[in-house]
């Protein structure tokens, strides 16, 4: 790992997100241990901010601690996979539809939304023809966070970033193993067509499309990592 160091103030909540990036984009694979103390060593810092960080990742699923032993990697789970796609997918159609029901093209606050969706696209194709799969999976989340924010419900996007860590596990899974990129920055192109054109249903159809693709490639995810997983079903 990479010798870093962190502001003081943000301490706490830079190790939780670089653990959690960790763990997501699965440097941190499902099962591993993982050492408290090289982790301290690691990063430069003291256990305590780790331990709360440990503290958090493990209340949210995704690592255990294990009395004598240490701290594991949760295995993917496919029930809180599904759990959580499904409620990701119930708030992420109520703000995209919001957001189509209500563009209007002559503002200047939809002109600087427009401008900034337009540059995570470029982002997202910019690394794709570099091969950064770590950089355009996180372009990927800024999409469609964007996309949330736009929304103006705040609870609604902050719910949705709560609950797609599980899922966000079997789509880096995914990217990895497809390289669909060009697939992705399509879809995400056409969902922001709908939006301008206020296309609500189009718009609807699609995402839950773009969404649903994880499905089509769950069987061939587990069959060639089955020691990533919990339980097949």
């Amino acid at each position: 790992m990479t010798d870093l160091t962190f502001p003081r103030k943000t301490l706490g909540t830079e190790i939780y997100r670089y653990l959690y990036n960790e763990v997501i984009t699965l440097k941190y694979k499902p099962g591993q241990m993982i050492s408290e103390n090289e982790l301290a060593q690691v990063l430069g810092v003291s256990r305590t901010p780790i331990r709360e960080a440990i503290r958090l990742l493990s209340s949210e699923g995704f690592l255990r601690v294990i009395p004598q032993k240490g701290i594991q990697v949760e295995y993917i789970s496919f029930s809180k996979v599904k759990e959580a796609y499904q409620v990701r997918e119930s708030l992420e159609r109520t703000a995209f539809r919001q957001v189509a029901e209500t563009w209007n093209p002559n503002t200047d606050e939809t002109k600087r939304h427009k401008q900034a969706v337009l540059e995570v696209i470029e982002k997202q194709r910019e690394s794709a023809s570099t091969g950064d799969l770590e950089q355009f999976y996180h372009y990927d989340e800024v999409y469609h966070d964007k996309i949330l924010e736009i929304s103006g419900n705040e609870t609604l996007s902050a719910y949705v970033r709560q609950v797609r860590g599980h899922v966000n596990r079997m789509r880096y899974l995914e990217f990895y193993e497809t390289q669909e990129t060009d697939r992705i920055i399509e879809d995400h192109e056409k969902m922001f067509q709908f939006i301008e054109e206020n296309q609500v249903e189009s718009l609807d159809k699609k995402l839950t499309d773009h969404l649903d693709k994880i499905w089509s490639y769950y069987d061939y995810i587990f069959e060639k990592y089955p020691e990533y997983f919990a339980g097949r079903r």
